[in-house]
């Protein structure tokens, strides 16, 4: 039994006006995307450090304010004490989990609406890029299976901004000259004239 022949892509541009096109159109939404989540991470950072400089400062004033609130002079001892408390608490500040809670929250509500915004950017993408192919699609299978009934009479009629423009023009010419060819045959008013018309056809068998 022969073997069949590999087939091997040897360019890697078939349509380099279709290709090219969406290479940009997806391109060009990858790049916002970037950006966006380039900025969602440059934002959410500033979002901790934010947060992390208001829970030291808000918890350092109030440990300050608690040692020394009934004491009108306080002492160096007093002093040395209270820089020790702090210097324990910014030890053990990462373990912190009213600190964790709050970055927590922080990162998801950052992250949480960037991703939406993500998805949503997606989803229309889709929705746009599907609809210019399905459309097209949808119509080439309708006019093949009018084809199979022996309809011979619609053609193909796509949107401005449809793929596949040159699929559709090609088989209107393939519909055209068909029927152009159905109807000689059809309407020859003799075996010579019917002959004549039927040797432009190749058949197997």
């Amino acid at each position: 039994m022969p073997q069949q022949r590999r087939f091997v892509r040897k360019h890697v541009f078939i349509n380099r006006h279709l290709q090219v096109r969406y290479m940009i159109t997806f391109l060009v939404p990858m790049i916002v995307m970037l950006l966006f989540w380039i900025f969602t991470l440059y934002y959410a950072s500033q979002s901790i450090v934010d947060t992390t400089i208001a829970i030291v400062k808000d918890n350092v004033d109030n440990e300050i304010a608690l040692q020394l609130q009934d004491t009108p002079r306080p002492t160096a001892e007093m002093y040395e004490g209270l820089l020790e408390e702090i210097r324990g608490y910014l030890r053990n500040f990462s373990s912190d989990r009213a600190y964790k809670a709050q970055v927590l929250s922080s990162l998801l509500w950052v992250f949480g609406v960037g991703i939406l915004l993500v998805i949503l950017q997606i989803v229309l993408l889709t929705v746009f890029f599907s609809h210019k192919l399905a459309g097209p699609i949808y119509r080439f299978e309708k006019t093949c299976h009018d084809l199979i009934r022996g309809d011979y009479t619609e053609e193909i009629h796509l949107r401005k901004h449809d793929e596949m423009q040159n699929l559709a023009g090609l088989l209107n010419d393939v519909i055209r000259t068909t029927r152009e060819r159905l109807v000689t045959l059809r309407d020859a008013s003799d075996e010579h004239e019917r002959a004549r018309a039927a040797s432009s056809l190749k058949l197997q068998g």
